[in-house]
């Protein structure tokens, strides 16, 4: 018997969420796409109070590192449903935009938090999308790496104990983040 997901990741732990597009085709094409999905995903915050501690929209899937108060079946269905059917009715599609259900990895540390934040937010440089991360418009990178306001990001519990100032803390992003792309 399949038990429900919203019984397998429940409210209270903090997940890497990872959703790719049906034969890893391209769910966003042009600003407007990449814009909806993130007020999609600012709607469903607010509503299902999951807190956002960094993303990365790729062109072909998402990556989402969260806290959901409730389940988060309900949060990630309020963002891929409407999304997926936005995107066949302006790309006039027929047919899976997202390949099944989106993945969800426990994070059981705010070290290990911080590390796979950073993992997240390469992902551009590392798909040879942009040479820098802040290159890349739709990600959290900017609010830890240069204190960007972004109103979707519930900063990085760890992130506050990497330095005693915010210029300090944004400068340790920054060389961590460097050292990453040199490996």
């Amino acid at each position: 018997m399949r038990v429900p997901r919203s019984q397998v990741v429940a409210g209270g732990g903090t997940y890497h969420v990872i959703a790719r597009g049906n034969g890893r085709m391209s769910v966003f094409h042009a600003p407007p796409d990449y814009a909806a999905y993130l007020e999609l995903l600012r709607e469903a915050a607010w509503r299902f109070k999951v807190d956002i501690f960094h993303y990365c929209l790729m062109p072909n899937h998402v990556h989402l590192l969260v806290r959901p108060a409730s389940d988060l079946a309900s949060f990630m269905h309020a963002i891929q449903m409407p999304y997926a059917k936005r995107f066949c009715k302006r790309r006039k599609f027929f047919g899976h935009v997202w390949s099944g259900r989106y993945r969800s990895i426990p994070i059981d540390s705010d070290a290990y938090l911080y590390a796979c934040g950073n993992y997240v937010e390469m992902n551009p440089v590392r798909a040879g999308l942009v040479a820098k991360p802040e290159d890349w418009p739709h990600s959290s990178y900017q609010v830890y790496a240069f204190g960007r306001p972004d109103p979707l990001v519930t900063v990085d519990p760890f992130y506050p104990g990497t330095a005693s100032t915010d210029p300090e803390r944004q400068e340790h992003y920054r060389e961590l983040v460097g050292r990453t792309r040199m490996i």
